[in-house]
């Protein structure tokens, strides 16, 4: 494959996709606080699980 194939195949997927269309960026950025939102309370868990297993080891 030439680098040019390649090029086009990409734009193609981009034009496809819809890339950097509001539908898009609007998908991305749910995807992106869902992921952040499950990173904080993962966060508070394992914080949480330290608090308890420090306070059951003196």
């Amino acid at each position: 494959m030439t680098e040019k194939e390649l090029a086009d195949m990409i734009k193609a997927e981009e034009k496809r996709l819809k890339l950097h269309g509001p539908e898009f960026m609007q998908r991305h950025r749910e995807i992106m606080e869902t992921a952040d939102r499950m990173r904080r309370e993962n966060k508070k868990r394992l914080c949480q699980t330290c608090t308890l297993t420090k306070a059951s080891n003196p």
